[in-house]
């Protein structure tokens, strides 16, 4: 093999789309539940390591066998282009349902369903979108009605 062709081989493993991210769950002595990227040094405190994957590669849009009939988003307290996508519809006045995969078993079983490795995933009629653009989200919204 020459360099360029193991130069190639490693570029390709290491450009995934999915980043394994470090994310503890705290909770505190006095019941408050937080998220940090390392964990707590408190002896009161519990914590537990979650195995979650945010997706940081471009925005994909597909179908999926089902239908919502609403502005729905599968997401993480601690993930922050959950929050750029719940910011932007906000900002737009779409109305949306968040199911936030920490708090709801029912939402981390929607997200296997769908065979979504990260969040945030918008689901609009029967489309749904892995990441997030706000271009992709007007598309959906705009194929679907709801603009």
């Amino acid at each position: 093999m020459n360099k360029w062709s193991i130069f190639f081989l490693l570029f390709s493993a290491f450009a995934t789309q999915q980043v394994q991210a470090e994310i503890y769950k705290i909770i505190g002595a006095d019941g408050k539940v937080s998220y940090a990227d390392k964990p707590s040094q408190s002896a009161t405190a519990k914590t537990e390591k979650l195995k979650v994957q945010t997706y940081s590669g471009t925005p994909s849009v597909s179908s999926f066998n089902g239908s919502v009939k609403k502005v729905t988003i599968l997401s993480a307290q601690w993930c922050g282009v959950c929050r750029q996508a719940k910011a932007y519809m906000s900002s737009r006045k779409i109305a949306f349902e968040e199911w936030d995969i920490d708090q709801s078993d029912y939402a981390r079983s929607k997200m296997r369903e769908l065979g979504a490795k990260g969040v945030p995933v918008i689901l609009v009629g029967k489309q749904k979108m892995v990441g997030f653009s706000p271009e992709g989200l007007d598309d959906m919204l705009q194929k679907a009605g709801a603009l």
